[in-house]
């Protein structure tokens, strides 16, 4: 297994508007690389991302919108790259050329002196932008085969205000496909909420990193396909922004493979990871099979599974290779004292223990899950009703744990967990705020789901899948966690894992079926084969 330090270095940064000025002001003042060679950089390599998903683009009509900022600057150079190849480029400026940035008016001076040495002929005009009515009667005849949005990018925090408003909702009444650079104007670079109004993108080529707004909130479905375009910014300075609060990194392929520990030949069931699977109630019973067959198929080589005893003889019958064990029940459901008592050899044999699936509510069933957290030594996975009954007891909970803890709320436990001030508006936020306040790892399930730790340490799932819209993923999502730690994974990257590989085997299934049709059992039977396929030891 390769060390987390190294393994880290897989996942690629996602970042904050603000870490990315960062990541900008240090290559340009500490490593001398000039703003106007970035910008230059951005622009071509837009260019030909362009060219690569729509091109030939010879004799074809692009129109950029280009802002005052350095956005409309990287606008004006994909324009003077995209006309010299043989486009017809018509510019639109939303402000008076004596408002644009330095390297932006730099910019467009070179696009002018093309125009005056006649070396493009015809094939470029430039114009201000009057209004959209205008606009449109000088857009038309040329019929564009695309649009290129240069007029905002990142930083903005406020509602769009005219006349960007104006264009953004013109350029969204077009039938040709858009480009955006770096971010969809309107699209808040860290929180994906929409500011007013929003372009909505076909494409975005984003400059040196994923902007942490493309990744959640609307912006996935504004942004379209994202690129990023290498700017020539040093890897080692983007590794540092990515520590910024407010960043993350982004699971993949390689990561989980470093992640996942191979077996050695000498290998036997105690030494590849037990895990106890604690949950299920007389509705719920499926819940605690899912994950104990999951945390097996994730490569623990025990798994026991504990329910309550009115269930026992549904889970030893569905779990014919995991042995069970059943937890004294009374009229308020599990009884705290003896299911306690029935479960300490478990508990102390596990090397990793998940609680919640299916468990219920019951008064009696929440007493035994906070008594139990307190008292075990051995590392937690909580979900589903394993975190309600936390609900109301988690700042003091957390004080009294004897072991770490990996919690898997979605965002309606979230809210039960935090209380009123657990605003989910900056998703990336509020898991790390939380993760350091109950010094624990929190896994908040979405789109895409958000792991952070108690040091800030944060990576978002990369695999986004309408597949996982259905029952019981969560529990199968905890059961790999589970199945992952008992394996000796951190408690960060065995939640990493365990999403990367489920939107993985989730992925899998709707390459030959469709989505809508997944079950979650489905996902028990996919995880073999995308582990063979996709992370098996071959492939390391």
């Amino acid at each position: 297994m390769v060390a987390s330090s190294d393994a880290e270095a897989l996942c690629p940064p996602v970042l904050t508007a603000g870490a990315m000025q960062a990541a900008d002001r240090y290559t340009i003042e500490e490593y001398g690389l000039p703003s106007f060679t970035l910008m230059e950089t951005a622009g071509r390599g837009c260019a030909a991302r362009i060219q690569d998903a729509y091109g030939p683009l010879e004799d074809e009509a692009v129109v950029v919108l280009c802002g005052k900022g350095n956005n409309g600057g990287d606008g004006l150079v994909v324009a003077r790259h995209l006309v010299t190849d043989g486009a017809r480029v018509h510019v639109v400026l939303a402000s008076a050329p004596d408002e644009l940035s330095d390297d932006a008016a730099h910019n467009l001076s070179l696009l002018r002196q093309l125009q005056a040495d006649g070396a493009v002929g015809e094939r470029l005009t430039i114009g201000e932008l009057e209004d959209v009515e205008t606009l449109t009667a000088g857009v038309a005849p040329l019929r564009p085969r695309l649009y290129v949005d240069a007029l905002l990018g990142t930083g903005l925090t406020s509602d769009v205000r005219e006349p960007i408003r104006s264009l953004v909702t013109w350029v969204n009444g077009r039938t040709a496909p858009t480009v955006a650079l770096d971010v969809p104007t309107g699209l808040h670079s860290d929180t994906g909420a929409v500011l007013g109004v929003a372009v909505q993108a076909d494409r975005t080529a984003t400059m040196a990193a994923p902007k942490v707004g493309l990744r959640v909130g609307e912006g996935p479905t504004r942004a379209g396909t994202v690129e990023v375009v290498d700017i020539g910014m040093p890897p080692f300075v983007l590794d540092r922004a990515a520590e910024k609060p407010g960043c993350a990194r982004e699971t993949t392929d390689a990561a989980v493979r470093a992640w996942w520990p191979a077996r050695d030949p000498d290998a036997y069931k105690y030494s590849v990871g037990t895990a106890l699977i604690v949950g299920g109630a007389p509705p719920f019973a499926g819940a605690p099979v899912m994950a104990a067959k999951a945390a097996g198929r994730s490569g623990a080589g025990y798994v026991r599974c504990a329910g309550p005893e009115t269930i026992h003889a549904t889970l030893a019958g569905a779990l014919t290779t995991i042995p069970t064990l059943p937890l004294p029940t009374d009229d308020d459901g599990i009884a705290p004292d003896a299911a306690l008592d029935a479960l300490a050899e478990a508990a102390d044999t596990a090397d990793a223990i998940l609680v919640g699936p299916g468990l219920g509510r019951a008064p009696g069933t929440a007493q035994f899950v906070r008594r139990l957290v307190r008292t075990v030594d051995t590392p937690l996975v909580l979900d589903a009703d394993g975190l309600n009954a936390l609900a109301g007891h988690i700042d003091e909970l957390a004080d009294q744990r004897q072991a770490p803890w990996v919690l898997t709320p979605h965002a309606g436990e979230f809210r039960r967990l935090a209380g009123e001030e657990g605003a989910l508006t900056d998703r990336v936020r509020a898991a790390q705020t939380y993760a350091e306040r109950w010094d624990a790892v929190c896994l908040l399930k979405g789109m895409p789901s958000v792991v952070a730790g108690p040091t800030g340490r944060t990576v978002l799932g990369s695999i986004a899948t309408p597949a996982l819209a259905t029952a019981g993923t969560g529990d199968v999502l905890a059961g790999q966690c589970v199945g992952l730690m008992a394996q000796g994974l951190s408690p960060l990257n065995a939640a990493a894992a365990a999403l990367h590989v489920g939107g993985a085997a989730a992925e899998r299934y709707g390459a030959t079926h469709d989505p809508r049709s997944m079950v979650a059992t489905d996902l028990l039977d996919m995880i073999p084969r995308v582990a063979a396929e996709r992370f098996g030891e071959g492939r390391r």
